[in-house]
């Protein structure tokens, strides 16, 4: 029988993100689950804003480590390795967790078997914050519900936060840094090698948080976000061939493969391709413009900005295949 109330080990890689991580720590403090069963590791990862100089609320238990500058897979590791806790729970530092999301998510992970759970985050912008996960997510369902959790399949594993027993994550492997740099896809890389070991993965509606994304108001941030994304997703499938066509943001940005594509993939990746022209893009940016000064709430607003979205992942993707060819 597992510990009614095991220790819990909290673990925030942070970079350059002070303020974001003091709100997240906040939300820590307010947790109903026993502080005295909590633990909270910052793996500050070289930073160079003050961060280093952040020290826990007195509420919290726990400690800050620095590293170089590493990037978060390896400072996330390097926090699950200091960790005494038999439960860790990886959080980004621009999540603010709700009060009770440590209470719900220990108690779920424990009624599963060899399962990784994960939290619902919500997004303050909802307008433009939709693009930012909707292309990733786009066609990949659930195969089925457990009570308060519902089973995810790997694409959809997200380390915003992400509960798993310790002993779990040695057996999967750590985290691991499949393309190189960042946006790295971490997590679809270890929710692929979990499921790939036997793990199921849950998401629960009952743990929740809210993702104070810097990008989620901002188009141009997002856009910029999404071709470095589709970049690394190029050198994800290098490492990953059985991948391709498992990513549904991939699916229609890709070239077309004579023989291989349907004729519904091709008729998709025409109509992106025209749609990711530069006049057609011109076009949208202007439709936007005007829309935003004299209707802000029209829904069209969000399709415009999933096409801008969707063209800048089309462009990054074309570019990582393009340099792959030539390395």
């Amino acid at each position: 029988m597992p510990e009614p109330t095991p220790v819990v080990s909290v673990i925030i890689p942070t970079y350059n993100r002070k303020e974001s991580l003091l709100r997240t720590l906040d939300s820590l403090a307010r947790q109903t689950y026993p502080a005295d069963r909590m633990e909270v590791i910052v793996v500050d990862d070289g930073s160079t804003d003050g961060t280093t100089d952040t020290s826990l609320d007195r509420r919290l238990t726990g400690t800050v480590l620095h590293a170089e500058h590493g990037g978060a897979t390896a400072a996330r590791n390097h926090g699950a390795s200091r960790a005494r806790g038999c439960v860790l729970v990886f959080v980004d530092d621009d999540i603010e967790l709700e009060a009770d999301a440590l209470a719900q998510g220990v108690r779920l992970l424990q009624s599963l078997d060899h399962a990784i759970l994960l939290g619902t985050l919500s997004l303050p912008d909802q307008r433009v914050s939709q693009v930012l996960v909707c292309g990733r997510f786009e066609g990949v369902r659930a195969p089925g519900t457990l009570g308060e959790v519902a089973e995810v399949p790997f694409q959809h594993c997200m380390t915003g936060l992400l509960f798993v027993r310790q002993p779990d994550l040695a057996q999967i492997g750590g985290f691991q840094d499949p393309t190189g740099g960042w946006p790295n896809w971490d997590d679809v890389d270890f929710g692929y090698r979990a499921t790939g070991a036997g793990y199921r993965l849950f998401r629960s509606t009952l743990v929740r948080a809210t993702h104070w994304d810097h990008v989620s108001a901002d188009l141009r941030s997002a856009c910029d976000r999404w071709y470095r994304a589709a970049h690394a997703g190029a050198r994800l499938f290098q490492r990953y061939p059985e991948l391709q066509g498992q990513i549904p943001m991939f699916a229609d940005k890709g070239p077309v493969r004579w023989g291989e594509d349907s004729v519904a993939i091709i008729a998709r990746k025409a109509v992106r391709s025209l749609a990711s022209s530069q006049p057609a893009q011109a076009l949208i940016r202007w439709f936007t413009m005007i829309l935003e000064r004299c209707w802000p709430n029209f829904s069209v607003l969000t399709h415009l900005y999933n096409w801008q979205v969707s063209a800048c992942i089309r462009k990054g993707y074309r570019q990582g295949l393009r340099e792959m060819k030539t390395s």
